[in-house]
């Protein structure tokens, strides 16, 4: 599903469901356990529940996303990239660094563990890790189901270590909700994995995206940096990336809890659909040039990237907030320069993720005036 006026039906039909359970193949038992995402697909979290089941889920995490909460947490991400940009200026002089393995790769993860309560840089390093191989289509099923199993090992040592002491944190917060019966062990820890899942992985793919662009557009670029695009053109500069590549290329299945007919074609009750996210923004009856990188584009926040109707993306204030702070950092203390052409950069094999699987530049710091 490719045009987005159709993609907007379908993500607000009251009869296209979330929840396996209208899935018929799913339910007859003719998908195997291997096969790749289900577990992902069937975890409990907001994620695949609908209505009320929906709700409950989602409003204790929605509590952690509020507005005046997210701009609390700019000088903290301030810091990191400060700091992700001194290691970087610490490098060999015309050394060749992938900005989405490390810049890219660093923030979010950082800040979702700082959000998590998570202190321990092994505990860090693992979930990296495994989120890296759970997503990646390449990985054979069983490394995908032992990263999810390592997951939510690491899941449940996080609860217990803040049960036993408690935190200013996403996690403590959510025990909090769990403590006073609104959801189950099982949900608590699988709302803690899906928000590991969404907040490191896509915010990567959208800073690796807009890095490559604006590379890939010297001239928006020189506009962007020299003035010519006012004050502070970075939030438009996200939307346009957003629009351009959405960071997850599909939106995970919807099920239809009866026949639904949409733009001619009918939906039989218990079949799955699957909206492909990064061909919405790419819509030439809703975005003119879409294929062109165009920082100051008018209408581009109009993406879908961060879904649409009631699942829309509760951390996208957030990932928003990342990406303005970080682009305009590294792009005002360095000049980035390709180190191999970026059109034939290999993208990311995966059915979620899209983005490209690494992006090699060189750096040279600017110069600063007195």
């Amino acid at each position: 599903m490719t045009r987005q006026p159709v993609a907007d039906l379908l993500l607000t039909h009251p009869e296209m469901k979330k929840s396996p359970a209208f899935w018929r193949a799913y339910t007859e038992g003719r998908i195997p356990e291997s096969t790749p995402l289900l577990q992902i697909l069937t975890t409990p979290t907001m994620l695949i529940m609908d209505g009320v089941d929906h709700t409950r889920l989602r409003q204790p995490i929605q509590r952690a996303f509020t507005a005046r909460r997210v701009k609390e947490l700019r000088p903290r991400i301030e810091e990191i990239v400060r700091e992700l940009l001194d290691a970087l200026a610490a490098d060999k002089p015309g050394a060749v660094a992938d900005l989405r393995a490390t810049f890219a790769f660093q923030l979010p993860v950082t800040v979702i563990c700082e959000l998590y309560g998570v202190d321990d840089p092994r505990m860090r390093r693992q979930l990296a890790i495994d989120t890296r191989l759970l997503l990646s289509s390449t990985t054979p099923p069983d490394e995908r189901l032992g990263a999810q199993a390592s997951i939510f090992g690491l899941m449940a040592q996080l609860i217990a270590a803040k049960r036993a002491q408690p935190g200013d944190d996403l996690t403590t917060a959510l025990i909090a909700e769990f403590d006073s019966g609104n959801i189950s062990e099982e949900e608590l820890a699988g709302s803690l994995f899906l928000m590991l899942i969404a907040g490191q992985e896509t915010t990567q793919n959208l800073l690796s995206n807009v890095i490559r662009r604006l590379l890939q557009s010297p001239e928006q670029l020189t506009r962007v940096l020299d003035g010519g695009l006012g004050e502070n053109p970075w939030p438009g500069v996200v939307e346009e990336g957003l629009r351009m590549d959405a960071p997850a290329a599909t939106t995970m299945f919807l099920y239809a809890a009866s026949d639904v007919t949409v733009a001619g074609v009918t939906i039989r009750a218990g079949e799955p659909v699957m909206i492909y996210t990064a061909a919405i923004g790419r819509d030439d009856e809703v975005f003119p040039h879409p294929h062109a990188f165009i920082a100051d584009r008018a209408d581009a926040s109009q993406h879908r990237a961060f879904g649409h109707g009631p699942h829309h993306c509760v951390g996208a204030p957030l990932a928003r907030l990342e990406a303005t702070i970080a682009l305009p950092a590294l792009f005002e203390r360095f000049t980035v320069t390709p180190a191999e052409p970026l059109d034939e950069l290999e993208e990311i094999a995966s059915l979620s993720s899209n983005a490209p699987a690494r992006v090699p530049v060189r750096l040279t710091p600017r110069a600063t005036t007195a």
